[in-house]
């Protein structure tokens, strides 16, 4: 019997989805795809998937300022998926976050994969209600929002990328200087500037211990010295008005109770999250947003980059159900509580970062999420819960009392504190009482003789300003407009990766280099570091995205007068004037000539002031009188050659170094005096991989003890 060949049918291919739905990230893409139907497939780009060139301007300045955009490396293969999975019938929607960044990839990704009708959905929260409404009211890309961003991608490439330039020719190689970020590094150089300006002044603080007629102790404060503001000065000033009033005991002045209300904070924005997330939770900017955009992708809370105070509707009346069945309905006030967004020029109108449902707790955030995530989640659901709550009521309690003996001049002492009536949002937000010895207090009524006890004398110091936090610079960047919610982290992210700033403990401080910049970018290009001007280029680009200014003109202004300052500074700055500091009294080791102090990459050394035609320089030996003794160990002598150590900086910090080096070139770490509960050895301050310090013994790998950071109480705001 023949076999008969089977005819090949061609079957029409088909997809099991008529629309594709693009975003820039998975999780985004994996929490979404629950929510639509096998009509849609949900894929996303990663990110960016087109951007300016790494190892060239990328701008053509003499065509309207085009930025040649490229495809990122290793993007190639997912605009290539992307376009395999279009439906030839159906329709692809582009799915970006709803901001300057956002409208920017769907626009190149619209550009990419050539589509005719795209359609641009935007939500600010990722649930499946929100979803289901934006898929239905499909809108087009915003090329005022493409505009903006561009404008300010390019911008940046030009400032940083030909400021960068001359720092390499009138300092070093590989310096390099940014629009914002620059700004920032000055607020802090001007910050420890003010510091070492300050001189500190002597004050004394005089509490008078005293006893009422029931035993009870109490402590008041000098304050007034015949009616006026009194702080002495001196001992000797504390010591003779102590002497003029003797022994006599005091009497109650007066009683003050005044009743107080105290408004619920807002819910956050970008910038009170990361503030309130480093002072109670401990987290950098980078990580707050890091897990914020988690949680926004896990369809927790709402989008994380907002100036906007607003609650919807639909919040409010979530929130008041809530606080109405959890805690009383004296827990909410008769109105919702409405809030102005006080940032300077908002940017496109979103949401105040909150929860997405208020009846999700943060334990079954963290079990999906992890410990951060959660911590993070309830921090946003006290804070935007509270802020439809009721007021705090309180009477702050004032106690006055002076000598018995009326003496001119009389001198008048105080105490008291906040008694609360009614929690209200405080209920949410807790915060430690202060009630100390409100109780006593209470019993105290004016015409009371109280008994003296003692005097209690505490000699003072002014203090300099303090150093800015990554809180406190995130709030003065927004106090000035200088910056956006999505620059923020990258800002301080950007001068701690340069060397520019270093932390100590919590304060952010400049290093010598990072000095250097900011002097050098003061005197020469004023007007690219002053505060008001860089407020202003945020305006020009938040104009933009409005369709009040266009893209052209904004940068062909900015880029002409930063060309015309290069030129200056190209002909009128000579390297030695910025890298030298001052003369020395040192000889160079070589020649014998003078030495000067010189300013390199890992800080201050000592320079032949012949330099080039003499290459001699000389550390500049670190002094020992900026060591805690008590805290690190003295080493006795040289590990190598039993020499003497000295105490040098380098690119890590402070050592001890062998002072026959080069000959010798034994070093040791700064050891603490505490030693190792395993192997005797010294402990040793160290910082992982991931930039956090911790204590560990210096006997590593051999000993790999590692201490156990104290947990600290934190303070919720």
């Amino acid at each position: 019997m023949a076999k008969t060949k089977a005819k090949k049918t061609t079957k029409k291919e088909t997809k099991g989805y008529n629309n594709l739905l693009i975003v820039e990230s998975p999780s985004k893409a994996k929490t979404i795809n629950k929510y639509l139907g096998k009509e849609y497939k949900v894929m996303a780009t990663v990110g960016h998937v087109i951007d300016l060139p790494k190892s060239k301007l990328g701008v053509d300045v003499d065509n309207k300022y085009e930025p040649l955009w490229e495809v990122i490396y290793g993007k190639g293969k997912v605009l290539k998926d992307l376009k395999k999975a279009i439906p030839k019938e159906g329709n692809v929607y582009l799915a970006m976050d709803p901001d300057r960044e956002g409208e920017a990839i769907a626009w190149h990704v619209s550009n990419e994969l050539k589509l005719k009708e795209p359609k641009r959905v935007t939500f600010h929260e990722i649930t499946e209600t929100a979803i289901k409404d934006a898929v239905k009211k499909p809108g087009s890309i915003d090329m005022n929002l493409v505009d903006a961003q561009k404008a300010r991608r390019v911008l940046d490439r030009l400032v940083g990328y030909k400021l960068s330039e001359l720092l390499w020719k009138k300092i070093w190689y590989g310096l390099s200087a940014g629009r914002v970020q620059s700004v920032a590094l000055r607020l802090i150089v001007e910050k420890e500037e003010e510091r070492e300006a300050f001189k500190s002044e002597e004050y004394w603080e005089v509490i008078v211990v005293v006893e009422d007629s029931k035993k009870y102790k109490l402590k008041a404060k000098l304050q007034r010295k015949d009616g006026k503001k009194y702080i002495p000065k001196t001992e000797k000033e504390v010591l003779d008005f102590q002497k003029e009033i003797g022994s006599s005991d005091f009497v109650v002045k007066s009683v003050t109770k005044k009743k107080a209300s105290k408004h619920a904070y807002p819910p956050f924005t970008t910038s009170t999250l990361q503030q309130s997330a480093y002072n109670t939770l401990g987290f950098t900017s980078k990580r707050t947003m890091n897990v914020a955009q988690s949680l926004y992708q896990a369809g927790y809370i709402t989008y994380m980059r907002t100036d906007s105070v607003f609650l919807s509707k639909k919040a409010i009346d979530a929130i008041r159900k809530l606080v109405e069945g959890r805690y009383g309905k004296e827990y909410i006030p008769e109105k919702p509580n409405y809030y102005k967004t006080k940032a300077k020029n908002a940017q496109e109108a979103h949401e105040a970062i909150r929860p997405t449902d208020f009846f999700v707790d943060s334990k079954k955030v963290s079990k999906e999420l992890g410990d951060f995530a959660g911590r993070l989640y309830e921090l946003i659901w006290k804070r935007a819960v509270s802020s439809q709550m009721s007021n705090k009521e309180v009477e702050i309690l004032t106690v006055s009392i002076v000598p018995e003996n009326p003496k001119k001049p009389e001198y008048e002492f105080t105490m008291g504190g906040e008694k609360v009536l009614f929690d209200g949002f405080r209920k949410v937000l807790h915060i430690k009482s202060q009630e100390d010895d409100l109780q006593e207090m209470y019993g105290v009524e004016e015409g009371d003789v109280l008994k003296k006890i003692e005097f209690v004398n505490e000699q003072k110091f002014t203090q300099p300003p303090a150093r800015f936090t990554e809180a406190s610079l995130i709030k003065k960047l927004e106090q000035l407009g200088i910056g956006r919610p999505s620059t923020y982290a990258s800002i301080i992210s950007t001068i701690m990766a340069r060397g520019y700033v270093v932390k100590e403990q919590k304060a952010l401080v400049p290093v010598d280099v990072g000095r250097l910049v900011t002097n050098f970018l003061k005197k020469n290009f004023s007007r690219l570091v002053d505060y008001a001007y860089t407020a202003d280029v945020e305006n020009d680009l938040d104009d933009i995205s409005l369709g009040k200014k266009k893209y052209v003109p904004v940068i062909d202004k900015e880029y002409k007068m930063l060309v015309e300052g290069i030129v200056e500074a190209e002909k009128n700055v000579k390297k030695e004037d910025v890298v030298i500091l001052g003369k020395s009294e040192e000889k160079c080791p070589e020649c014998g000539a003078g030495m000067v102090v010189r300013v390199g990459r890992y800080g201050k050394f000592l320079s032949c002031s012949k330099f080039p035609d003499c290459k001699g320089m000389k550390d500049i030996e670190g002094k020992e009188e900026s060591i805690d003794f008590e805290k690190y160990a003295r080493p006795e002598k040289c590990p190598e050659c039993g020499g003497k150590l000295i105490l040098k900086i380098g690119k890590y910090g402070k050592f001890w170094a062998c002072e026959k080096y080069p000959d010798c070139k034994g070093t040791l770490p700064l050891l603490l005096k505490e030693k190792c509960p395993e192997c005797g050895h010294n402990l040793v301050e160290r910082r992982s991989k991931w930039g956090r310090k911790f204590v560990g013994c210096s006997n590593y790998p051999d000993c790999k003890y590692i201490k156990k950071a104290k947990s600290k109480k934190k303070k919720e705001e």
